[in-house]
């Protein structure tokens, strides 16, 4: 078993950047640097440092993907666990909510006792790397050309964690946002369906809805702050600059008042206000609940959803890919879900290179069919499409067919990498607050948009100063 190195401990900056990150209650501890610490280098180990290991190696992992993907990561880690005896184990813990994840790995590099991988969801990536705690995952797949091949990452989700040209952290579980449709009510509406590939046209038939079919709602949408950036993305401009935070140190400020995005997010702030959208809070789950039990017409939720509706015993619903309301070459949707993070401060150079066999594992493509089959997310490994099975599940599975059509079709561009700063939670916070009170009819639209705007980019600029950038 590989012994682990003392871990550093850059105590002040990372105590300021979990204030910033979270509303965790942790508390800042006394700085210090012992000279025989090893901190992150960057430069990865490659195949000879594993072989050069005098026993099993363990790998710690850390997650917080619960119900069936937990089952299924579980069932996959288990599989890798066989295939490499008396060369590799792997202890997989699931740490809660993603948000206490977060907290936690944040608090084990001030005490020491980072995880060898963590998988983290995507509004964390910009404070992973401010860490500096991991090593990436480029600099991993140049190091180890014969396990995961990059290029067979699908380009919309490699784009969303990457930052400078690099590929920061591995998707694992990927989700997109989709338009589910209620084919009945659409009917009865008498919708065209091929109006609804614009954000224009479904406000349109949101609006046929709730005039022609008495007490449904046109359309339900959840009021959590990834519903913004989606519209935004789709809407084809950046939600932060310099070029969503993409190059150099990351945001700078939050862009929420540009033109598309006042037409794209003020166009379903007047759905609410008028009646014709149900206003179901931030919780997605209680938007697909009343879209299941046929109050609305419509429904903006994530690709995750497909699996809730099975639950929910929901048949008779089609679902869309996410409309856009920017031009198609430049605009889409940005991803959800989390990825893996090689750690590399404190770990042995054999660590890091079974951590990133688990990785290449875990993205490979028959990993990822089956693990795409169990939990609902997209598979991000290209070779699934070629696969004789998933072909079948597709052909029975149409949603999932939607959702890789979206991934197919959406361009990797500024808009729909999504903005990368680790104050992230923050600024989803404020953002938040400040659309409920513009939905709910108590705030103008415009008023909303410049505050949340304001409030947020202070957030950035808070984070930023503790950071040190």
């Amino acid at each position: 078993m590989s012994s682990p190195l003392p871990r550093p401990r850059r105590l002040p900056v990372l105590a300021a950047l979990l204030t910033a990150v979270t509303a965790s209650t942790l508390t800042a501890c006394g700085s210090g640097s012992g000279s025989g610490e090893q901190a992150a280098t960057g430069t990865a180990p490659g195949a000879s440092a594993l072989a050069a290991a005098k026993g099993p190696v363990t790998v710690t992992l850390w997650h917080g993907v619960g119900g069936p993907a937990g089952v299924a990561l579980q069932q996959e880690i288990d599989a890798f666990n066989k295939a490499n005896a008396g060369k590799i184990v792997v202890k997989a813990s699931f740490q809660g909510s993603y948000a206490d994840a977060i907290a936690k790995y944040t608090s084990s590099i001030r005490d020491g006792g980072t995880p060898s991988v963590m998988v983290s969801n995507d509004i964390t990536t910009g404070y992973l790397r401010d860490t500096k705690q991991t090593v990436s995952a480029q600099a991993m797949a140049a190091a180890n050309p014969k396990d995961l091949d990059l290029d067979q990452l699908r380009p919309a989700a490699r784009n969303y964690y990457t930052a400078d040209g690099e590929l920061l952290a591995v998707p694992l579980n990927t989700s997109m946002p989709l338009l589910y449709v209620n084919d009945k009510l659409l009917d009865r509406a008498g919708v065209d369906r091929s109006t609804l590939g614009t954000l224009d046209g479904v406000a349109a038939a949101a609006r046929a809805v709730h005039a022609k079919v008495a007490g449904v709602k046109g359309i339900d949408m959840p009021l959590d702050g990834w519903w913004f950036e989606q519209l935004t993305a789709a809407a084809g401009v950046p939600y932060c600059t310099p070029d969503n935070g993409r190059k150099g140190k990351g945001a700078t400020a939050l862009t929420l008042t540009s033109a598309p995005q006042r037409a794209a997010i003020g166009t379903m702030a007047k759905l609410a206000t008028d009646g014709v959208a149900l206003n179901t809070g931030v919780d997605g789950s209680a938007a697909l609940s009343a879209f299941a039990a046929g109050k609305t017409a419509m429904m903006f939720n994530s690709s995750g959803a497909i699996g809730g509706l099975k639950e929910a015993g929901m048949t008779g619903y089609t679902a869309l890919p996410y409309p856009l309301s920017g031009p198609k070459g430049t605009s889409g949707a940005a991803i959800g879900g989390a990825a893996m993070w090689v750690d590399q401060a404190g770990h042995s150079k054999a660590e890091q290179v079974a951590s990133w066999k688990l990785i290449s594992y875990l993205a490979s493509a028959p990993a990822q069919e089956r693990f795409a089959e169990a939990s609902g997310y997209a598979p991000i490994n290209t070779g699934v499409d070629n696969s004789p099975t998933w072909k079948q599940f597709l052909a029975k599975n149409e949603p999932y067919a939607v959702l890789g059509r979206q991934f197919t079709d959406t361009p990797a561009t500024t808009a729909t990498s999504g903005c990368l700063t680790g104050a992230m939670t923050g600024v989803r916070a404020e953002v938040v607050s400040a659309m409920q009170e513009a939905f709910g009819g108590r705030t103008p639209i415009d008023s909303a948009l410049k505050s949340a705007e304001k409030s947020a980019t202070a957030k950035i600029q808070s984070y930023r100063k503790q950071a040190g950038q």
